[in-house]
């Protein structure tokens, strides 16, 4: 019987997602896992959480794919002490490999934002911030809608193509808008370039509060959809491009798309009891 191997998995990977393409403060790529181990089922997450491992565990997955990276910091040892010592060393001892693909996947086309790009039907689509030798990836996206919108309609069909029901909008919902910028995740660090690409409304996830005021200050408008949401939406279309390299190299792994939500907030509304009268 043939068996894939970790290293070919690895491989597949960087062939998909240029390693270069990444920010050089990244970090892709194999974290936890010896490149010859056996792999025969892989899986693709958002985040290595516990829950994450309970289900690799329970589904006989050797390789979880993350688009957050694991270790993003060095550590200084590999103990329990600290949340992501505890995950990849338990991971290790799960024998369960976890490879990042993070802005090397955020840099390409279709990438993190193209969700947000195909539910507003943007035109004229290029990189918010391209890459100097690769002008056509890059992280974010800017566009023109089909027509001119109010902000409030663009929030709803927001709402209803990601997993956000819950989306925040800071300025007027009757305003019309037409240039629209997106970036998948946290995107606040790109808001001046949204601004100097001339977005009437930017869309992004875990907006700071001084960000969103300086965003009002200069005239645009933000909805922010939440990290989970605006990176969750396209995990499909990473787990499709992987099966068809997987597929055009041979390998046998089975590739699965994990159930486990890990959007870590959830929505909570007060509820006030009458005040009993006198």
């Amino acid at each position: 019987m043939v068996t894939d191997r970790l290293s070919q998995w690895t491989d597949l990977v960087a062939a998909c997602y240029a390693p270069h393409t990444a920010a050089a403060w990244d970090s892709i790529g194999l974290q936890v896992g010896d490149p010859s181990d056996e792999i025969s089922a892989v899986m693709i997450s958002l985040d290595v959480t516990a829950e994450v491992l309970d289900e690799a565990r329970d589904r006989a997955v050797d390789l979880i794919v993350a688009h957050h990276p694991l270790l993003f910091a060095p550590l200084a040892r590999l103990t329990p002490s600290t949340a992501a010592g505890r995950l990849a060393l338990r991971a290790a001892r799960d024998r369960v490999a976890v490879i990042a693909v993070h802005t090397n996947f955020d840099a390409a086309v279709p990438g993190t934002t193209e969700p947000m790009v195909e539910a507003l039907q943007l035109t004229d689509v290029r990189p918010l911030e391209p890459l100097p030798d690769e002008p056509e990836h890059g992280l974010g996206r800017i566009g023109t809608l089909p027509r001119a919108m109010r902000v409030r309609a663009v929030a709803d069909l927001l709402a209803g193509a990601l997993p956000a029901p819950h989306l925040r909008v800071a300025g007027p919902l009757e305003r019309l808008v037409e240039r629209v910028a997106a970036c998948g995740g946290a995107g606040d660090s790109l808001l001046d370039a949204a601004h100097a690409a001339g977005a009437d409304l930017y869309v992004t996830g875990d907006l700071r509060h001084h960000v969103v005021l300086d965003a009002l200050t200069v005239g645009m408008a933000v909805i922010d959809a939440g990290h989970y949401a605006t990176e969750a939406a396209a995990l499909p279309a990473l787990r499709t491009r992987l099966a068809t390299m997987a597929s055009s190299r041979g390998l046998s792994a089975g590739l699965l798309a994990s159930s486990t939500t890990t959007e870590p907030w959830s929505h909570y509304c007060a509820h006030h009891e009458a005040k009993a009268g006198p």
